[in-house]
């Protein structure tokens, strides 16, 4: 059988249902992308509200003693169980004042919470929503400079060091004796979850050929919800919240030991001009999947080409060499398999001891038109994607009955979004198409969500709509989560692909963090947020048709490769089959 020196060829002659790519790619699904998920939503349960609190009374009296009966400081905490009748020498008084002997907190499932722990309630309130903040701090802060170490010393290294990291800041979460010492812990979390889910998804999707990856993205996406389905049954069986962190903590800490199994990214060592490393992790998967390897997956007149390339010409800044005619009797010619084989490597200059590398940055994103024009309109994407999801979780009505079954329920809408974005990715439009009609139809729905009345003037109630186009817009908004994880790594080019995916994350959370401030807007007009969250969902989507259609096309290796995303036509399904061994 023949097979090119294209990586992509080479990964579909190993199998990708091979032995090696179930064992990895279902390691990568559970310890990058499940685990992360249940461990980040776990705040819906560690920061769950009482039903109720009120002040503890003193020896002697009862709750129904001490609670006033009316607002004797005239503050907006009377009646949330802040205040109470203050006992003098053993006398009741009427005096109303602050609880002084701690608080009683009465919760509906017999859970437990940071609220009740750390006494988070009353003046102290705003912590519990400042602790989230934190955590998404976390997550804003460590996206870049994870993305930026994944493209510096690899994603194998940095996938299974903050899969370490997280763990252990996960147990000192469980073990934490104050709130001071919880915020650390959680920011800390935040930093080195994304180092877990960008690294592993980046593995992921760069071990794939380029009919695989959108599947690749499904299955990130799916083992994303059904964590967090697996979550709210854990939750349910598992009431105290620092039992349920250490058992999710020590949970991804089974990871480590497949740091044997594991190998680096071969498209990273490509990279990085490490090509006997490159075949030799080739040949490994070869043997383990008991597939017959040809004598070189990577031709070695690559090398020569790039060495004979700059050998030649003054120092360049050059992104793509066309070359290495020569043949292998066990992969073919270049000519039978239609391809021009690539070499991919960053910026090369040349000093006594030949080329040298100067690694690229995210700032190189924006120094060609076209490659800057799709960075921006991408950053445009995720902050819309961020700041609508979690708008319409704040705005959308809230459902009576078991919080456990709610949150379960709100769970599953989300998995058979991200089931039709694969479909929509793969056969009815491709990346370009799902990302922009997603986010369009979100914004309509917010629209529709503000300016629909509770009733109509003859008194028709009309709450349950309010509520439908709610799902509808979260539906939606999920659907655009299922489409612009796998179409942002295939616009930009390997060596910046994990820095620029981290920066758009660090991004993303901003408007995560933007938008309860948002929602508080309602106090100023109702009609404010959700329109708000519109607006940005219809811009961005409006822009998406500017993007270019990745669909079955080739992982852009250099940066002239990006920049020529969009220039250059995509294959079509029946020419990417054709090339296909």
């Amino acid at each position: 059988m023949d097979l090119g020196k294209d990586l992509d060829n080479a990964l579909r002659y190993l199998g990708v249902r091979g032995r090696y790519n179930w064992i990895v790619l279902s390691h990568l699904l559970i310890f990058t992308s499940g685990f992360p998920a249940a461990m980040t939503m776990i705040l819906v349960f560690i920061t769950s509200d009482p039903e109720s609190y009120y002040c503890t009374p003193p020896d002697g009296f009862s709750r129904n003693d001490t609670i006033p009966t009316s607002d004797g400081n005239n503050t907006n905490d009377f009646g949330k169980g802040c205040h109470m009748y203050e006992v003098h020498d053993g006398i009741l008084t009427q005096n109303v004042t602050n609880c002084k002997h701690g608080y009683e907190y009465v919760y509906t499932y017999g859970q437990t919470s940071i609220v009740s722990e750390f006494d988070l309630v009353c003046d102290q309130r705003l912590l519990k929503d400042t602790a989230t903040t934190v955590l998404m701090t976390g997550l804003l802060i460590g996206a870049y400079p994870m993305g930026h170490l994944c493209d510096r010393f690899g994603r194998k290294l940095m996938a299974f060091l903050s899969i370490l990291l997280y763990g252990a800041s996960g147990i000192g979460l469980a073990f934490a004796h104050n709130y001071y010492m919880f915020v650390v812990m959680w920011f800390l979390m935040g930093v080195f979850r994304q180092g877990t889910m960008i690294a592993g998804f980046v593995l992921l999707i760069e071990m794939l050929p380029p009919e695989r990856r959108a599947l690749g993205g499904l299955a990130g996406n799916m083992a994303w919800g059904f964590a967090v389905v697996t979550l709210a049954l854990l939750a349910f069986l598992i009431r105290n919240w620092r039992h349920l962190q250490l058992v999710l903590s020590l949970g991804i800490l089974v990871a480590l030991p497949f740091w044997r199994i594991v190998n680096e990214s071969v498209r990273w060592l490509q990279s990085q001009r490490r090509y006997d490393d490159a075949e030799r992790i080739l040949q490994q998967i070869a043997k383990f999947n008991r597939v017959a390897a040809p004598s070189k997956f990577l031709q070695a007149s690559e090398k020569e080409a790039l060495v004979q390339q700059t050998s030649t010409q003054a120092p360049v800044q050059q992104t793509n060499i066309i070359g290495a005619t020569g043949t292998d009797k066990a992969l073919g010619t270049n000519e039978d398999l239609g391809h021009k084989p690539t070499v991919e490597y960053s910026k090369l200059n040349e000093d006594n001891n030949g080329p040298k590398r100067t690694r690229l940055t995210v700032l190189d994103l924006f120094k060609t038109p076209n490659l800057a024009k799709n960075t921006l309109i991408l950053t445009l994407d995720w902050l819309a994607a961020s700041i609508t999801y979690y708008g319409l979780s704040l705005n959308a009505t809230n459902l009576a009955g078991n919080m456990y079954l709610n949150f379960f329920l709100l769970s599953l809408v989300e998995i058979p979004a991200y089931i039709m974005a694969y479909f929509t990715m793969e056969y009815f439009g491709g990346r370009k198409l799902t990302t922009a009609l997603s986010l369009l139809v979100a914004g309509i729905a917010c629209f529709f969500t503000a300016w629909i009345p509770e009733t109509t003037a003859n008194g028709t109630d009309l709450t349950t709509a309010i509520a439908a186009f709610a799902m509808i817009g979260k539906f939606a908004i999920s659907y655009t989560w299922g489409g612009i994880g796998v179409y942002t790594p295939e616009v930009f080019p390997t060596g910046v692909r994990s820095a620029a995916n981290g920066l758009l994350q660090s991004l993303s959370r901003i408007g995560a963090m933007a938008a309860p401030f948002i929602v508080h807007l309602n106090d100023v007009s109702p009609y404010l947020p959700l329109n708000i969250f519109g607006i940005f969902a219809m811009v961005a989507g409006a822009l998406t048709f500017l993007l270019p259609e990745t669909r079955n096309a080739p992982l852009p290796e250099t940066l002239e490769d990006g920049e020529m995303m969009g220039k250059i036509p995509a294959p079509s399904r029946d020419q990417e089959a054709s090339d296909k061994i």
